[in-house]
């Protein structure tokens, strides 16, 4: 059987894996036949060898792939892909192949387009997982906050998902930081939430935003290399810099048929501090600019989301076309 998990949401795709895998590897007798692999550059050649090793003692061997080069749609010399597509038809059924990919690989990957065929014959089973839309957050909230034998208010929930980052894997740390906060209790309130998640999640995009308006070009890379060296995932970044260009086109239109802030607060219905900061940074903006944005920033999301640009390269791209733009 062939298992390929993938998709745009790394903390979902790292618990299928892990549920996947933890039975697999436990009925094993020898972890001789088990194999876990970081496989960014793993030949086709080397695949066949690996996929085709044939279990000792067990009836199973499992193969695990963890973002293999040729599934992401890395270059590479020679037809590897199509090579490796190839051999996957011939993998023995005694072997367990599990690919993981932290990206959402490409309908036109060779491999892909196999492992698709495979699965209409029972032979392999695809996993997309993307991250929750919006109106579903509250509720992941809620199921992370319940696996932790934790009970949280609904305006708890309401207060962390404003003062986090759309990311499970940051939302189930803060989580678990606010259910030791909240020991020898385990209901976690807003107070709690106050008391230990900081509100930065726009305010770091609010500062990369102003330095692109101001068109000072060390600004704006200082500011860039900051987010990046605090750990902040560039999907993250390119999401909310999508939410926030939303804002900033709202903004302009306002502020261009005379509008006040009142008007845009009325329009968006968000925070104030988030209102005002949309409306102040809209004046540095011409309405073209940030309509071409707008649409750059939508192009670059669904590139990443089907796999043909890196997430990194997305940003700094983007934010480069602005300064030379500016």
């Amino acid at each position: 059987m062939i298992t390929l998990i993938h998709g745009g949401e790394g903390y979902l795709i790292d618990r299928a894996a892990r549920d996947l895998l933890a039975p697999l590897r436990a009925a094993l007798t020898l972890e001789f036949n088990y194999e876990d692999l970081q496989a960014e550059t793993l030949t086709a050649d080397a695949f066949a060898e690996k996929a085709g090793t044939v279990p000792f003692i067990d009836t199973t061997r499992v193969l695990v792939l963890r973002d293999w080069g040729l599934l992401a749609g890395k270059r590479d010399k020679g037809a590897n892909a199509e090579r490796a597509a190839a051999y996957l038809e011939g993998i023995p059924d005694s072997t367990q192949l599990v690919l993981i990919a932290h990206t959402l690989v490409a309908p036109g990957n060779a491999i892909f387009k196999t492992i698709m065929t495979l699965e209409r014959d029972k032979r392999a089973r695809i996993m997309r997982l993307e991250p929750p839309r919006r109106p579903d957050r509250a509720g992941w909230v809620r199921k992370l906050a319940e696996e932790r034998g934790l009970t949280i208010t609904p305006g708890a929930v309401r207060l962390l998902l404003e003062r986090s980052q759309p990311d499970l894997r940051l939302l189930d740390q803060e989580i678990g930081k606010l259910g030791l906060y909240a020991l020898p209790s385990t209901r976690v309130d807003e107070d709690a939430v106050r008391a230990l998640v900081s509100d930065t999640r726009e305010e770091e995009i609010y500062a990369l935003t102003d330095a692109l308006g101001s068109a000072r070009p060390g600004e704006v890379a200082g500011v860039l290399q900051s987010l990046f060296d605090s750990g902040r995932e560039p999907t993250w970044m390119l999401y909310t810099l999508v939410s926030h260009w939303r804002r900033l086109l709202q903004a302009r239109a306002i502020r261009d048929r005379g509008g006040t802030v009142a008007d845009l607060q009325e329009r968006l219905g968000e925070h104030p501090f988030v209102v005002e900061k949309a409306y102040r940074q809209a004046a540095d903006y011409t309405a073209e600019a940030l309509d071409h944005g707008f649409h750059e920033l939508l192009r670059l999301e669904e590139q990443i989301k089907l796999g043909e640009l890196d997430a990194r390269l997305a940003v700094e791209g983007f934010v480069l076309e602005q300064v030379l733009s500016g």
